[in-house]
């Protein structure tokens, strides 16, 4: 009887010992795939996110370029520019050529703006 009671005794710690094991095992897989749907949400939010900031830059790149076009006719049929006004659509045309990449359409424009005369402080 007590070689029967050791043996079921022996069965029973086994099956509890796997049991434990399966459901730690269990536990890891859901971990993995939480931390995999979390890495796909990441990536999903950082495409969305690029996606977003073209569109922001070629949208602040055509507001620039309207506005330093519309700005620099201004000064040519004025004749003249005042210095500051002159530095800030330069600074403008920097950031419109240089940080968005414009396609160079305004070169011929700032260099006819930066041939004006200064106006004279009155």
């Amino acid at each position: 009887m007590e070689i029967l009671i050791a043996i079921l005794s022996g069965g029973a710690a086994v099956a509890m010992i796997e049991g434990i094991r399966e459901g730690i095992a269990r536990r890891y897989e859901r971990r993995a795939r939480k931390e995999a749907q979390a890495e796909r949400n990441i990536e999903q939010r950082l495409t969305k996110m690029e996606v977003q900031n073209t569109a922001q830059s070629e949208a602040l790149k055509y507001i620039l370029y309207d506005r330093i076009r519309y700005l620099g006719q201004e000064y040519i049929n004025d004749g003249e520019i005042d210095f500051d006004d002159r530095r800030i659509l330069n600074a403008m045309h920097e950031a419109y050529h240089d940080g968005l990449h414009g396609n160079g359409d305004l070169d011929n424009l700032m260099r006819d703006v930066n041939a004006l005369p200064l106006k004279r402080k009155d």
